[in-house]
């Protein structure tokens, strides 16, 4: 029987931690990546925002109906100009900056660099699902967040998910009367709500 030393064992040991390793940093995830390379919020795409749903507004008092359409660079737009007083507002902080949003394949992709303090800066994702409640009403919900390579933390994911929903749903909140969506398209950039006033 061939007898091996402890240095020879251990050096086996360390060529296999090794392999491990090199094996393991190829699996874990990436830093998110934000899904408009490039893009600068603009003064005037925000306001686009809030005037696509303002004509909205003013659709369903003059026909009962509604429709609104925002492009990613415009609710973008809106997320990095306007979305820290609104937060404030509400009671909490908004905790990202470079802030955009990507409108595709029926999801809202939300990218931004979490500034909290006590916490390095970090690219963070967070990807809401938009639907129409049983009660006709817009409703998001979380999907997956991730924060570097890790998950974001439960409290941000909360004040992300209310935002989102709440910057969407207090814009149609402004029509007179209830409402009752019958259409949510997210797809090619575009978020697209339409409905009905119901009386």
């Amino acid at each position: 029987m061939k007898r091996y030393n402890l240095r020879t064992i251990l050096i086996g040991c360390l060529f296999v931690v090794a392999a491990l390793a090199c094996n393991l940093s190829l699996k874990l995830p990436s830093n998110p990546k934000p899904p408009v390379p490039g893009l600068v919020p603009q003064a005037s795409d925000a306001d686009a925002f809030e005037q696509n749903f303002q004509q909205a507004v003013n659709q369903a008092a003059q026909s009962g109906t509604f429709s609104a359409s925002i492009t990613q660079q415009q609710f973008s737009s809106w997320l990095a100009l306007r979305a820290p007083g609104y937060a404030r507002q509400q009671g909490y902080e908004w905790p990202l900056k470079d802030v955009q949003a990507g409108l595709d394949n029926g999801k809202i992709t939300l990218y931004g660099v979490i500034t909290q303090p006590n916490v390095p800066e970090t690219p963070a994702q967070v990807i809401f699902t938009p639907s129409i409640d049983g009660n006709g009403e817009l409703a998001v919900s979380v999907e997956s967040g991730q924060v570097g390579v890790v998950g974001v933390p439960s409290d941000i994911l909360k004040n992300l998910n209310k935002t989102i929903q709440d910057a969407l749903a207090s814009q149609l909140n402004q029509i007179k009367g209830h409402y009752r969506l019958t259409s949510l398209n997210v797809a090619g950039g575009t978020l697209t709500v339409s409905g009905q006033v119901v009386r």
